[in-house]
């Protein structure tokens, strides 16, 4: 029974690390924006926030996945925009 619990916990713990990031539907949110950004138009910041709204929920929390604001950071920064703080 224990070592049935141990692997539900790693294969929990796995799932968590594999869907780290950015995800798809949020990619799409800031490519679709990029170019407002790099024209000024639109705030980085407001970008993240539409963004935000597409967390992976998870089911029942499990397997949810939060955006945090140094991915979004980074995701911009493989796509050539730099983010003035």
């Amino acid at each position: 029974m224990k070592i049935l619990i141990l692997l539900i916990i790693n294969f929990l713990s796995f799932f968590q690390l594999v869907n780290a990031g950015v995800s798809d539907a949020q990619r799409r949110i800031i490519d679709n924006q990029l170019f407002l950004l790099k024209e000024g138009m639109i705030s980085e910041k407001e970008v993240f926030k539409k963004a935000k709204k597409f967390d992976d929920k998870g089911i029942f929390g499990i397997g949810s996945d939060k955006m945090t604001r140094e991915e979004y950071k980074e995701y911009l920064r493989e796509k050539n925009f730099t983010i003035h703080d």
